[in-house]
């Protein structure tokens, strides 16, 4: 299912600029309320689109005419199309200006010594602290990296095992990258710096934001000591094997590297406070308008050191490169990314109400088995290549429809989450299996089933229980 939109030179910046456009209108009407603004992304999104045609991977292809096929269902089948597909490109517009602000603080990121430093500390770690350390750590990473955390950590595992004893290469590859492929993917269950929780505070009205990021946290945290067990129980008698051996001690703490991401991280989430407060807007718009000023500082300190002219003019190139060569490069993602949200919003509008009320009938009675199939249907549909946003945003705009729906919009919303979350680890089809898969030449089926299925289902097991006695709360 790996595609790869290779756009030519020429049509590199008009891409940049036609994406740079989605960004600030997009920016206008969600955080300045200029709703009319909408339009110009919708406008802007669509010259993307078009830019994008000539050179279309088959991943794109297929859900581009996925997306035509409902547009003119919905044209159709609807009293009132056009609000149903300006609700879609509104989502698709969402979507692709936070992906490629995300993208941005990526861009950033890659060229700070702090983070390399942090992510050679993580992998040097000793067998005892290993799994919990790359499984924070990446966790951690992950919250400014996204799917970069893998390119990141993903060589600097392999080097480090192909380093060792080969006989013992390929135990410590599948720890190491498990305890990263299952750290990772928690993000999604609280962090507001993900598509995942910007995705549900904007599809279902009456969610907690406070209340789903604090039960996201102590998932968070619970799946932290799922993925430990897992792996100590699996690989108890080989610990003990090699309990005798005289290991080499950890590297120092590299303090001024943690000081370093520390305040980057303060300064982010300082930003987004600031902007929230003094905007008045949800914590999501603040996130995406806050982003482009903290990445702009960020890249400006890392070059202080010669001198603050050369920090400004440092900046702006790299602004440029961003918007010129960033936003192109990240054509397949936002292409992938927003027209799935597009293709959800449309297939929870066509799908008559009443249908999906009779559907789940049955089970007002056992909220619970609901809650069950829900958080199982977004890694099970994984499985055949199905996006896990659009099973979200299906069953999410479907079901907030339902009247009298025996889930409230918080619980359903972290089943949603916890569902993708499952799905990344879990699915072959996964960005992060695909990525890691292309890094270290082992096939998705590998990653996923064999060295992290039974973590999937203890993982489901574990969140179902914890989701049933959120409810209860």
């Amino acid at each position: 299912m790996a595609s790869q939109i290779q756009p030519a030179l020429p049509a590199r910046p008009v891409l940049g600029l036609a994406l740079l456009l989605v960004v600030l209108a997009t920016l206008a009407e969600r955080a300045f309320g200029l709703h009319d603004a909408q339009y110009v992304a919708a406008a802007a999104y669509l010259a993307f689109v078009l830019g994008c045609l000539h050179r279309l991977g088959r991943r794109e292809a297929v859900l581009l005419s996925v997306a035509a096929l409902l547009t003119a269902l919905a044209i159709l089948w609807q009293d009132d199309p056009l609000a149903i597909l300006l609700q879609g490109l509104d989502t698709a517009t969402y979507m692709a200006t936070f992906l490629l602000t995300l993208g941005m603080l990526r861009t950033a990121a890659a060229t700070s010594p702090d983070v390399l430093e942090c992510g050679i500390y993580l992998t040097q770690q000793p067998p005892g602290r290993r799994y919990a350390a790359l499984h924070v750590g990446g966790h951690l990473l992950g919250l400014l990296l996204n799917f970069g955390v893998l390119n990141l950590l993903g060589p600097m595992i392999r080097r480090g095992v192909e380093s060792g004893d080969p006989a013992l290469a390929e135990i410590r590859e599948q720890r190491q990258i498990s305890a990263v492929l299952r750290g990772f993917p928690t993000i999604l269950l609280w962090s507001p710096a993900t598509i995942t929780q910007a995705l549900m505070i904007s599809l279902l009205p009456g969610v907690d934001a406070a209340r789903l990021l604090t039960l996201g946290l102590v998932l968070t945290l619970i799946m932290l000591g799922v993925g430990w067990l897992e792996d100590r129980v699996r690989w108890h008698k080989f610990q003990r094997a090699r309990a005798h051996i005289k290991r080499p001690p950890p590297p120092p703490a590299p303090w001024r590297a943690f000081g370093g991401m520390a305040f980057i991280c303060l300064a982010l989430a300082g930003s987004v406070v600031l902007v929230k407060l003094a905007l008045d807007i949800p914590i999501v718009p603040a996130l995406i308008t806050a982003i482009p000023c903290v990445v702009l500082v960020w890249i400006m300190l890392q070059n202080t050191g010669q001198g603050l002219g050369t920090a400004i003019a440092a900046a702006g190139q790299r602004l440029s490169q961003i918007v010129t060569m960033s936003f192109p490069n990240a054509s397949p993602e936002t292409l992938t990314l927003s027209s799935s949200a597009f293709i959800g919003v449309l297939v929870a509008a066509l799908l008559p109400p009443e249908l999906v009320a009779a559907a789940i009938r049955p089970l007002e009675d056992q909220p619970l088995l609901l809650l069950a199939i829900i958080i199982a249907i977004v890694p099970l549909a994984s499985q055949i290549a199905f996006n896990p946003i659009i099973s979200v945003v299906v069953l999410g705009g479907a079901l907030i429809r339902v009247p009298g729906l025996p889930v409230e919009p918080t619980i359903l919303a972290l089943a949603l989450a916890s569902g993708w979350m499952l799905a990344l680890p879990g699915s072959p089809f996964s960005i992060p299996c695909l990525i890691l898969g292309r890094l270290l030449n082992r096939p998705g089926t590998q990653i996923s089933w064999r060295w992290n299925g039974v973590y999937t289902l203890m993982a489901y097991a574990t969140v179902l229980g914890f989701i049933g006695c959120a409810r209860l709360l």
